[in-house]
């Protein structure tokens, strides 16, 4: 067995002398500092992600397990791994005379290469998958076959051939799984070493001290207190253990943070929220500002609620049907739920409000049959990017909204649209070069090429996508962001588009969000594409979190699907862990305004295999089958009983029907529903209840188990809290801890 280590802070004498050395510490960053997945080779840092002033750096400490090159400007840092770097190491700075460590992640990518059989009737083979985002990328050749190369980690991988323009699974494999749109893929699996590697759990505690367990043997550990190792003092390492006594500490929030690996692989990590320099155990202790915490609710302001009247005004033409045009709801309507506390009792504490920049008058687009143009109800076509849309309200109205939901001890987060402006917005008209081009050198239009020309393709001919490799364009659409900040007292953004806008402007943003706010501001983006894409924008230099649709497109496909095996679910969840951490701040969705209605695949009134938004437009989507309300009621379940920030869709707490855009985004029912909306609503105010009152669904490590019975059971446990969640897919009643499980049903057990 190898001898269990510990690493531990090289503390200056000076603070050693001190009674209480963390009352020398000032922070030189804003968050905590995420951590940075090293290439197999040399990995680039923007340590303007994690230090303010990197003029300030006085030195690197050297290690043997990786080489560092620090840029003269001292902006950027260059890591290349040695053979000795182990599944986890620690980079120290030292900054104005303080230290500052980040944790780093050894790569674990393989080799891996996908082969397709020659044969000479077949003139070209290309390889379409989730590792190429979907793109078909030709295959190189050799004289006896096809191949395609790439580096993998641990995880499943989902892919095609397209030989001579067709679609094919691979001929050599037999495992497949749906797509989740009536299709099957190919299926490739990287098997890892789940049961080996150390599995952390908070085990007991009190104010100024705790214990950590390991189910498998702890090689290594780093414990952080915020950005710094904690002192030997502080700890004792055994081998299946690790005891914690914490420095006094005035500040009234701070974290301890636990990393651990040993020859197997990393373990799940540990997060344990700190109020004045001891361990928080009830969730009484904690703020709106404790983003783990969050409850999103996600409304389409125009759908919400029409609170005034006065403002209610249709774009005035005879080529847009009703079903795209505005329909009333404004910023007021918001208010006068948030005064008849319609969130309070569901149990919401953060309100993300869809686009409310002016948009323009007109009639704008074209959809075949029925044929229609449509307006900008939805508020993601911006004309004039710091002016608030008339039709929803004014300045008043929004520090009224802002005002009464703090009060209440809610956030409210705004969508904000960077990537995209109307053509009649200023910035268009005045600086026409500031778009990327509409046509491609081939002379075909650039529209909707979301993978292809991620970066610079358009989403309608009257929707200029503009340049970010321009720095006047990241300065300027920076700054309109930052204006809403400055300007109103919001709590962060939603972001539109986040994967089309380059990392230049996240960072740009973030650093000036750090600089001229002074108060937690929590930021999501929306990105469609692989886990290490999404990732890519996640960290202490631009976003906290971004929506995790590739969970959700499986949540949807296991809990809407009764053929469809739970423990897809499983993997899916255990990828999530493992690309975004045991304590991330990724969303939970229960559907969005881009996709038809959870609650209609799973009553089978928009089936998987079709186009939803056509089948909106050409049908009326009803409720047939009530056990609908049932599945729905288990993917709120799972979204408020897993690591991430859970977001309700509006109507989906009870149940809102609906194919795809605009048919999902009919107006809010706040009076009237039926037993069965009923029902589910007061199930998912029960969930959020749980939720809330539970330190273990916040900052709890999770263990995931399955069985061949189609059963998923996730456990969450933080100290000596445990809450199980069950979930029954089988055609059996299943009993777990007394308690009798329905088939096609749940139950959240809390110890």
């Amino acid at each position: 067995m190898k001898k269990t280590q510990i690493y531990f802070a090289l503390i200056a004498l000076v603070f050693l002398s001190c009674k209480n050395p963390q009352e020398n510490v000032k922070p030189i960053s804003k968050g905590l500092a995420s951590p940075v997945y090293l290439n197999q080779k040399e990995t680039e840092v923007y340590l303007t992600d994690y230090i303010l002033q990197t003029h300030k750096i006085d030195s690197i400490e050297n290690s043997e397990s990786y080489t560092t090159r620090l840029s003269e400007d001292k902006t950027k840092l260059f890591i290349s791994p040695t053979k000795q770097c182990r599944p986890i190491e620690n980079l120290r700075l030292y900054v104005a005379g303080k230290t500052y460590s980040i944790p780093l992640f050894k790569s674990t990518k393989e080799a891996v290469v996908f082969l397709y059989p020659k044969d000479k009737k077949h003139k070209e083979v290309a390889f379409k998958s989730q590792i190429v985002e979907w793109q078909s990328v030709p295959m190189q050749e050799n004289e006896k076959e096809w191949f395609f190369k790439a580096n993998l980690d641990p995880g499943n991988y989902q892919y095609l051939f397209v030989v001579d323009g067709k679609e094919q699974l691979d001929p050599n494999n037999a495992k497949t799984i749906g797509n989740g749109s009536g299709g099957t893929n190919s299926l490739f699996q990287i098997k890892d070493n789940p049961l080996k590697v150390p599995f952390l759990i908070t085990k007991k505690q009190d104010a100024k001290s705790f214990s950590i367990t390991s189910k498998n043997t702890i090689g290594t550990a780093f414990i952080y207190l915020n950005n710094q190792l904690l002192g030997a003092e502080h700890v004792k390492l055994t081998a299946n253990t690790i005891e914690v006594s914490l420095p006094s500490q005035t500040d009234e929030r701070s974290y301890v943070r636990i990393f651990a690996f040993n020859e197997f692989g990393s373990s799940n990590d540990v997060l344990i929220p700190l109020h004045k320099g001891r361990v928080i155990s009830n969730t009484e202790r904690l703020k709106r500002t404790d983003f783990h915490t969050q409850i999103m609710y996600f409304l389409l302001v125009d759908r919400f609620l029409d609170g005034d009247k006065e403002n209610t005004k249709l774009v005035i033409s005879d080529s847009i049907l009703p079903k795209v045009n505005y329909m009333g709801g404004d910023l007021q309507g918001v208010v006068d739920k948030i005064k008849d506390d319609y969130f309070s009792d569901l149990g919401i504490n953060t309100i993300w409000l869809s686009p409310i920049t002016q948009n323009p008058e007109g009639a704008f687009g074209f959809w075949p049959d029925p044929v229609t143009k449509f307006s900008g109800y939805h508020g993601y076509w911006s004309v004039l990017n710091t002016k608030i849309d008339y039709r929803f309200g004014n300045k008043k109205v929004l520090e009224d909204l802002l005002a009464k939901a703090h009060k209440k001890d809610f956030n409210v987060l705004l969508d904000y649209v960077a990537n995209h402006i109307h053509k009649e917005n200023p910035i268009y008209i005045n600086h026409p070069d500031w778009a990327t081009n509409l046509y491609l050198p081939d002379g075909t239009m650039n529209l909707e090429k979301w993978d292809e020309h991620r970066l610079t393709t358009w989403f309608d001919t009257f929707l200029p996508t503009l340049d970010f490799s321009k720095k006047e364009v990241v300065e300027k659409m920076s700054d309109t962001a930052t204006f809403w900040l400055t300007e109103f007292d919001l709590d962060g953004f939603r972001h539109d588009a986040t994967k089309h806008i380059q990392l230049e402007f996240w960072r740009m943003l973030t650093n000036k969000i750090k600089e001229r706010t002074n108060r937690p501001i929590y930021q999501i983006g929306e990105t469609y594409g692989s886990p290490e894409l999404i990732r890519s924008y996640v960290n202490t230099g631009m976003l906290d979190g971004q929506f995790n649709f590739n969970l959700y497109d499986t949540s949807v496909a296991v809990f809407a699907n009764e053929d469809e095996s739970i423990d897809r679910l499983s993997d899916a969840l255990s990828e999530a862990l493992k690309y975004y951490g045991s304590h991330h701040l990724m969303g939970n969705i229960t559907g969005n305004q881009d996709r038809a209605r959870f609650i209609s695949y799973a009553s089978g009134d928009v089936k998987f295999d079709e186009d939803a938004k056509v089948a909106g437009w050409t049908r009326e989507i009803k409720m047939s089958d009530s056990k609908a309300y049932d599945k729905l009621a288990m993917l709120h379940a799972f979204n408020l009983t897993i690591p991430g920030i859970p977001c309700i869709y509006y109507g989906d707490e009870y149940g809102s029907i609906g194919a795809n855009d605009p048919d999902n985004r009919r107006m809010m029912k706040f009076k009237d529903l039926d037993k069965h909306e009923l029902a589910l609503k007061e199930k998912v105010k029960e969930l959020i209840h749980l939720r809330n009152n539970s330190m273990a669904l916040l900052y709890g490590s999770t263990e995931i188990e399955t069985g061949n019975d189609n059963i998923l059971i996730i456990k969450r446990q933080y100290f000596d809290e445990v809450v199980y969640s069950v979930f029954n897919k089988s055609d059996q009643v299943f009993i777990f801890k007394d308690k009798k499980i329905q088939p096609g049903s749940f139950e959240v057990i809390k110890k």
